[in-house]
């Protein structure tokens, strides 16, 4: 009884599914008269009467088995559109719109660590024009940075090696939210995986100067001077090393 009960929940839920493409195809009698079989067959399943005939149904199913694969395959190729129009409108500089197409793409996509990352990028660009709205925007250019915040947590939690996320999140909490111990876990974790990389070194010693580990921050500059063949990022470590030691060691 319960299994059969079950059939009859599932038969009344794909009715429900296939009314929406009877619908626009009932002008003829043909059709109309389809349509009233159609909701003979809901009304018995709702009372949990046996079909009037299943063959009905089946007919009904291969029916629009061919129209529900092209409507699959339509919003496939959009979901894909909404994907790459979102990558595009990043790399263009396009915050507000690539925003916007990253969160269209994530309705399809909500498992997608990259889509995250693109939202949570341009959501913390967004955060800098909040500057120019009336009375300054504070509260825009909080909600804005907590969007970006919550979408590279996000990314994260759904691929932990994605360095571009565990970078950006490392800087968004060391330059914009100042929360210097959140901006060193994300950068060891960064550099755990980018082994042998000079900016995140750099990040990682001015977080650490920020959370007052000032003689960690000296070991960071260190290695970001080792690994960089950069003059200018090698001047820059220095430079830090040499305020910090003043700082430590100074008259």
């Amino acid at each position: 009884m319960i299994k059969r009960h079950r059939l009859f929940m599932v038969i009344g839920l794909t009715l429900a599914a296939l009314l929406a493409l009877t619908l626009s195809s009932c002008s003829s009698g043909e059709d109309k008269n389809f349509l009233e079989r159609m909701f003979d067959l809901e009304s018995r399943s709702m009372k949990n009467a046996p079909p009037s005939s299943v063959e009905e149904l089946k007919a009904a199913i291969n029916q629009y088995r061919a129209e529900v694969e092209r409507t699959v395959s339509a919003m496939e190729r959009q979901a894909g559109y909404w994907r790459l129009l979102a990558v595009r409108l990043m790399e263009q500089g396009l915050f507000g719109d690539a925003y916007e197409a990253a969160l269209k793409a994530l309705r399809y996509y909500p498992d997608n660590s990259g889509l995250y990352y693109v939202a949570g990028l341009s959501a913390s660009f967004l955060s800098r024009s909040a500057s120019a709205e009336l009375g300054g925007g504070a509260a825009s250019r909080e909600a804005w940075l907590r969007a970006a915040e919550g979408a590279y947590l996000e990314s994260i939690d759904l691929n932990d090696r994605n360095t571009r996320s565990l970078y950006a999140l490392a800087v968004l909490y060391s330059f914009e939210l100042e929360n210097y111990e959140a901006a060193v876990v994300m950068a060891q974790r960064f550099l755990a995986i980018s082994t042998r990389d000079a900016d995140g070194f750099l990040l990682l010693g001015r977080s650490l100067y920020g959370a007052g580990r000032l003689q960690e921050a000296v070991d960071a500059y260190d290695s970001a001077i080792r690994f960089t063949t950069i003059e200018e990022k090698k001047k820059q470590a220095s430079d830090n090393k040499k305020q910090i030691l003043d700082e430590l060691y100074g008259s």
